[in-house]
């Protein structure tokens, strides 16, 4: 019974995700990238130079602004790092603890099994 049941649950994950796959792929697409070349070489030896007149949204707005703030080439590594450091280390602290009690609870578990077969 539990093996159909792991059949099933893969079987209807693999068709959601195969269905999912050809609704995106049919979708028109909200963002053709025509205007998203972006010299990066020159961009960080002069950020000051990204030319932003023909912006595509808060995309443009969000280079601009890491460019002029924290003057880092990479939009993620910036955010991620300069405006939300604290969050990224409570967020790491948690990844640790969630591990770490898991281990602590399975390793419980081999040690209580390897109890009962010794006695």
């Amino acid at each position: 019974m539990k093996k159909w049941l792991t059949y099933v649950s893969l079987g209807v994950i693999l068709f959601s995700c195969i269905f999912a796959a050809v609704t995106l792929a049919s979708m028109e697409r909200s963002y053709e990238g025509a205007h998203a070349v972006v010299p990066v070489y020159e961009l960080q030896k002069n950020p000051e130079s990204y030319d932003d007149s023909f912006t595509a949204g808060a995309a443009d707005a969000i280079v601009q602004q890491n460019l002029a703030q924290t003057h880092a080439v990479n939009d993620v590594t910036s955010i991620v790092f300069d405006f939300r450091g604290y969050d990224t280390m409570g967020e790491a602290f948690i990844l640790v603890t969630a591990v770490t009690g898991s281990a602590v609870i399975l390793f419980k578990k081999k040690a209580g099994k390897e109890d009962e077969n010794n006695e």
